[in-house]
């Protein structure tokens, strides 16, 4: 018979200011990922002459790598008889091994042609590695942090406003990476990608300072993974469902914005005032949202988000010019990705519920997993798509091919918005408001 994970004595409940500390590791990590998400394509294509084919296929390869990674670490972190202690182990030793890699990568060595491309390919697989070590483990660690009722959402929420923090950063630094003339001869880029290294490694070390102490009780042993436990969790298959599509779609709004903004518009500080439009939007957001998944089923909190982003992004279609449909989609979006951490936690509790035995790591690395393959397909799409619309560096873009830019960028991620809301609406898990 399966014996349950050795017992944790765990302060309970956990405290508001360690709540802020774990939270605050969110900052630090979309920092990097943000800057990773929205500029490596760009960086690749703009600034290195990759084609934009070819640069899809490094975001695709980085981000399959680092999901496929995930399930690995998850499983390895289940089976840890004291998983706190590890969890605060790895980030310690690995926030600054990430913080490292993420800076070389942004180094410019001077090479084009195949070997800037195998370059950006190493180190874009070395940098997915070891950040997939602390993204597991970060989020697994907020699974030990929700057992309290409201839990969940308070501390999504606060995550995700960290998040949108980091996010108003890398818009505030938009230029060094979109605009060479800014760049001060590459100085400047490598002052922004130090400094982001460091915010990742200060606010993930202050994480794992404020993650609860715990004491483990000798005689039992940790529990192996059954492959039911995952197959018989519908609430979370029909999440890494929901997961995987806006994964694959949303992202094409964002990282489309270096692109308007330098071959439409030909201003390159609109994409900083777009990127600033949407953090700005989903901070002021989330207290709305949080207020509301307490007093509503979460099913119907997550198809008000997805309704709240397909209609920004048809008021992008639009008007693209107007910055209103860009706040419109990050509401709703600062709302999805707040009740997907949420709804992760309740699907993980109920498998422990059911099985009597609870999972952490395994269910994170699999959340993650669907992300990053969604993520990774989705940049890869994108530089087909830059490429089918006629994207050449240096070349005037004609306006049927701007006009089919502007197109890609709202109408790929609204039809992941509703094949999305389908999902939550008419297989959704009918979960509880957290009192």
């Amino acid at each position: 018979m399966e014996q349950a994970a050795p017992a944790e004595v765990v302060d309970p409940p956990v405290q508001r200011a360690r709540m802020i500390g774990y939270a605050s590791g969110n900052f630090g990590k979309n920092v990097l990922a943000s800057t990773m998400d929205v500029f490596l394509l760009f960086v690749l294509t703009e600034r290195w002459g990759v084609s934009p084919a070819a640069a899809g296929l490094v975001v695709m390869i980085g981000l399959v790598w680092d999901g496929v990674c995930d399930p690995l670490l998850g499983r390895l972190v289940d089976r840890s008889a004291d998983r706190l202690g590890l969890y605060r182990r790895l980030l310690f030793v690995g926030a600054p091994l990430v913080g490292v890699l993420f800076t070389l990568f942004f180094l410019d060595p001077g090479w084009r042609g195949p070997a800037i491309l195998a370059w950006a390919t190493v180190m874009v697989l070395l940098f997915r590695t070891a950040y997939s070590v602390c993204d597991v483990v970060h989020n697994a660690l907020m699974m030990r942090m929700t057992r309290a009722p409201g839990a969940a959402t308070t501390l999504s929420g606060l995550r995700y406003m960290f998040s949108c923090l980091g996010a108003l950063t890398v818009a505030h630094f938009a230029r060094a990476f979109v605009d060479p003339a800014a760049d001060g001869g590459g100085y400047g880029l490598l002052a922004v990608t130090g400094g982001a290294a460091l915010a990742y490694v200060a606010t993930l070390w202050l994480s794992a300072a404020s993650a609860p102490r715990s004491v483990v009780v000798p005689g039992t042993s940790a529990p192996r993974a059954p492959l039911a436990w995952i197959l018989g969790n519908r609430p979370l298959l029909l999440l890494l469902a929901v997961g995987f599509v806006q994964a694959l779609t949303l992202p094409f709004f964002a990282r489309s914005f270096a692109y308007i903004g330098k071959g439409i518009f030909h201003d390159p500080g609109w994409t900083g005032k777009a990127l600033t439009t949407l953090a700005l939007s989903q901070l002021v957001a989330l207290p709305g949202w949080m207020s509301v998944a307490r007093r509503i089923r979460q099913a119907h909190v997550l198809a008000l988000a997805l309704i709240t982003t397909a209609t920004g992004l048809t008021l992008f279609a639009t008007v693209p010019a107007a910055i209103a449909g860009i706040a419109v989609f990050g509401i709703g979006n600062a709302g999805l990705q707040m009740m997907i951490w949420v709804l992760l936690a309740n699907a993980i509790d109920h498998g422990e519920c059911h099985t009597g035995v609870r999972f952490e790591g395994l269910p994170v690395a699999l959340l993650l997993l669907v992300l990053k393959l969604g993520g990774g397909l989705s940049g890869a799409l994108l530089g087909q798509g830059l490429s089918w619309v006629g994207w050449a560096v240096a070349t005037p873009l004609a306006f049927e091919s701007g006009a089919n830019l502007l197109t890609m960028a709202w109408a790929v991620p609204l039809v992941g918005a509703l094949v999305c809301l389908v999902i939550v609406t008419r297989q959704g898990p009918k979960a509880t408001p957290a009192i």
